[in-house]
């Protein structure tokens, strides 16, 4: 057997982690509250009601681990496939550490909500049909400040917002109809002139089905109804900061030294720049769609199309001169916008005692930055403006390294000390000046959110017996990761390793020379690249349920209803990414460590 070489220097792998590290335990406690009231006016006038909420919910969540100070690794015998822990102290092995434990409380807040609307809704005669409300809404939401960490010398204020909202309806023989809605929201986030905001929204439909001349020419067509909305929203979401208007002043860790003595004293430094005259971002949101029902409803057919321009967006300009010397708020400068088509396609029917149905959503997505007051780049291809929201940037992969590369001083290499290896990454030197640097990253892949996603539910209900079906899928998306995901060295090898580059499979190698230095060129953390990028799709089995209603005659002590069911989740996956990584291809965003 080989001599151990398991030490403390060594990185543990994914089985060492799991059978020595410990545990974590979270325990959370949700408390809801739900009050209200109804009062009917029809003493006033026919119609009319008064209807009251409270609601108050808190969420409070702690968490336990038990942790050593490090994991150990294992030496593999090939002699009997098995591994062993080396723990012999003369030859330098792991001895287990003792354990620790650490709590926490993760989450501490609490919500509650005011609502009270005076609704009105009456039908005059039989073709007219008048709606209306009139609400008030208030909230506040508190977060405990030890829970999050954030220590600001003010104090955590709780967040406050008030709301009124008016909406008018009307529909004439439900051939016509005809909405209004207008709400004036104000939130403390924003300086009192800046704290309000009006957000109007009016909305169409024609239900051609209803009129005389189409019902009796087409009678196969249930249903056939044209729609459109166009409205402003707003956002009182402020990132980093609750207050953007305000100063702050952080409170620092570290310690000031002075004297020759050497002795400290606590600092507080100037943060970013209050911004006054931030306000809510808003957006202007246009749909048109149309309903349609075939067959006595055989056939259920919805489509939209929809826009979406985002404007007064919060966004930390980056072209501030670094010479003011201090970081600034966000302003609300950026544009943004949105547009796509969501379409929905229904067919049920029954033979015998048997009902189906089977179903068709898809949706696709395109957004694009207009404008985000990004510093000039130095060259096109380092711009954000024009592109995707959150669209991944890195190097163009150009091969590998040979030897021949390694030696000749014009083939572009990276610069800051990194030693370049045959089977290393190469990547393109998009400004020719013969070294790889930040000025050689572009736009790669897509967003790791999906422009189009299919689902496909299929439902079957015989008496009791039901049984229901989803298939889910996502395409026009890009998935890169890093760390134990996929780098050697920092988990458990995987088959595309057995790709690698070495000089016998220099022709055909899928995968860089493998090296346990994490600030390689090889490493997607340190260089992320397209190499790393997969354009990724999936297709997967979502969900499936069984389920039985029981009879209520089964019920006992005068129970009204009752069901068993059994549900499974992710049962099979159709993907491509596969290919690169061993990982579920819904892994979270652009990087998993």
């Amino acid at each position: 057997m080989p001599t151990p070489s398991t030490r403390r220097t060594s990185l543990p792998t994914i089985n060492a982690s799991l059978a020595t590290q410990g545990y974590t335990r979270n325990r959370r406690t949700d408390f809801n509250v739900l009050m209200g009231f109804t009062e009917k006016l029809d003493d006033i006038t026919r119609g009319l009601s008064l209807i009251g909420r409270v609601a108050y919910a808190s969420v409070e969540q702690n968490t336990l681990t038990l942790f050593r100070g490090f994991p150990p690794t294992y030496h593999y015998d090939p002699r009997d496939l098995s591994y062993h822990l080396n723990t012999g102290v003369s030859s330098g092995g792991y001895t287990y550490g003792t354990y620790r434990t650490l709590g926490n409380t993760d989450l501490d807040n609490q919500r509650t909500n005011i609502q009270i609307y005076l609704n009105y809704d009456r039908m005059f005669g039989a073709d007219h049909h008048v709606s209306s409300l009139l609400l008030w809404n208030q909230e506040s939401y508190r977060v405990d400040e030890d829970a999050t960490g954030i220590f600001p010398i003010s104090g955590q204020a709780p967040q406050k917002y008030r709301g009124y909202s008016l909406k008018l309806g009307y529909d004439y023989k439900q051939k016509y109809l005809i909405d209004f809605n207008g709400a004036l929201n104000g939130s403390d986030r924003f300086q009192a002139d800046k704290r309000n905001g009006f957000f109007p929204a009016v909305g169409v439909g024609w239900n051609v089905s209803r009129e005389d001349f189409f019902s009796k020419r087409l009678p196969s067509v249930n249903l056939l109804k044209l729609r459109a909305t166009y409205g402003v929203v707003g956002s009182d979401v402020a990132p980093g900061n609750q207050y953007l208007y305000n100063q702050v002043y952080i409170q620092g860790a570290n310690p000031y030294s002075f004297g020759q003595t050497n002795q400290t004293a606590g600092v507080i430094s100037e943060g970013a720049l209050g911004n006054y005259n931030v306000t809510w971002e808003k957006a202007k949101k246009w749909d048109a769609g149309l309903d349609l029902n075939l067959f006595n409803d055989k056939i259920s057919l919805s489509a939209d199309y929809f826009h979406e321009y985002r404007y007064d967006q919060l966004v930390t300009p980056g072209n501030t001169p670094l010479i003011l010397g201090i970081g600034v708020s966000p302003s609300n400068v950026g544009i943004t916008v949105n547009r796509g088509w969501e379409e929905t396609i229904t067919y049920q029917d029954k033979i015998g005692a048997v009902q189906y149905s089977i179903g068709l959503v898809w949706s696709y997505a395109k957004n694009k930055i207009l404008y985000m007051a990004e510093a000039a780049p130095r060259f096109p291809w380092l711009a954000k403006t024009g592109h995707s929201i959150n669209q991944p940037q890195g190097y163009k992969f150009a091969g590998f390294y040979s030897a021949a590369d390694v030696a000749d001083t014009k083939v572009a290499k990276p610069v800051g000390g990194i030693a370049i290896q045959p089977g290393d990454l190469k990547y393109k030197d998009l400004n020719g000046d013969g070294i790889i640097d930040q000025n050689d990253i572009t736009n790669i892949g897509k967003p790791n959110l999906p422009n189009t996603t299919i689902g496909m539910p299929i439902k079957v209900r015989y008496k009791g017996f039901d049984a229901s079906v989803l298939f889910q899928g996502a395409f026009g998306y890009s998935l890169g990761l890093t760390g134990t995901a996929i780098e050697p060295f920092k988990g458990q090898f995987q088959p595309l390793h057995e790709l690698r580059w070495t000089p016998a499979t220099a022709a055909s190698a899928e995968f860089p020379r493998l090296t346990s230095n994490p600030s390689t060129i090889n490493s997607p953390g340190s260089y992320n690249s397209d190499f790393w990028v997969i354009n990724a799709h999936y297709i997967r089995l979502k969900t499936v349920e069984l389920s039985y209603i029981l009879p209520r005659k089964w019920l006992p002590l005068k129970i009204n209803n009752g069901r068993i069911y059994l549900s499974a989740y992710n049962l099979l996956t159709w993907s491509n990414v596969s290919k690169k990584y061993q990982s579920d291809p819904e892994a979270g965003q652009q990087f998993c460590r």
